[in-house]
Formats: C-alpha cells, structure tokens, sequence
C-alpha cells in the first residue's frame, strides 16, 4: 500500500488516489501535515487523477499551518529521484491504477 503522505527530506510528498484528490481536501490535508509538524514544500503526484499528463506533479508551500495557495505551481522539473521512487512505488502496487484516469495503452506503457 502506498502511504498517502511520505516526508522526504525537506519535501512533504502527498499521492492522490481514484478516491482521494488532495487539491480538493486541502483543509484536512494541512491538519495531517501540522499534526506531523511539517513545515516546507507539499508535492503532490496526481498521476491518479490527472494521468501521464505536463500537470502529473504541482506543488505548495506549507507554513506549519495553511498552504500559501499563491504559490502552487506545475512542476515540469521534478527531482529525478521523486520521480522515480513515485513511479517504483506505483508499479509496485498493480491495483493502485485501477480505475484511474490512464487509458488501457497508458497503463501498459507506464507499469512496463
């Protein structure tokens, strides 16, 4: 199962799920992150929701508190190493894609 919430380094890595898309439960999202004590950057892999798409990862600043909605961003430029350890974690969970928004040719080119 792939955790929904994973600190990595100084970056807060938050995966969405068919049934779970953090950028509509922000609210809830920055209680989980407060309760961690987490303070930085919140990248969020929509690969779920939004697919193989240029908007796959977007990013937010988080104070401890609130997000600075003004700083969300699509991130083009994703660490190499977050990249690949999202893709490693996916592709280790077969049915995580279920039902995502990845067609049948998509789904095949990214689990293999």
């Amino acid at each position: 199962m792939i955790n929904r919430i994973r600190i990595v380094g100084k970056i807060a890595v938050v995966t969405a799920t068919v049934e779970f898309n953090p950028l509509r439960q922000l609210r809830q999202l920055g209680k989980e992150l407060e309760s961690l004590g987490f303070e930085g950057s919140v990248l969020f892999d929509l690969l779920s929701v939004n697919g193989l798409s240029t908007n796959r990862f977007v990013s937010v600043e988080f104070d401890g508190h609130i997000f600075d909605r003004k700083s969300f961003s699509v991130e083009s430029g994703v660490d190499p190493f977050l990249r690949n350890e999202q893709n490693s974690l996916i592709k280790e969970n077969p049915g995580f894609l279920k039902d995502s928004v990845l067609s049948p040719a998509e789904l095949n080119e990214f689990l293999h």
